[in-house]
């Protein structure tokens, strides 16, 4: 993302169109779910499985 910088009265601003303002904003909110995802692995509230025990469990219910 390409930051201009714009003058006005002697003062210096950041400057961004209305459609990478929205993109930058899609993208922090994207990293804070998946910042939230994260927290609620690490404090056990998601179950999780190994590798093999998921593909054990795929075979088994499709038959394969």
């Amino acid at each position: 993302m390409e930051i201009r910088k714009m003058v006005i009265d002697g003062v210096s601003y950041n400057v961004l169109t209305d459609d990478e303002l929205n993109d930058f904003v899609k993208e922090i909110e994207f990293k804070k779910g998946l910042d939230i995802q994260h927290e609620r692995l690490i404090n056990g509230e998601i179950e999780t499985m190994s590798i093999e025990d998921f593909a054990k469990k795929h075979r088994a219910r499709y038959g394969l």
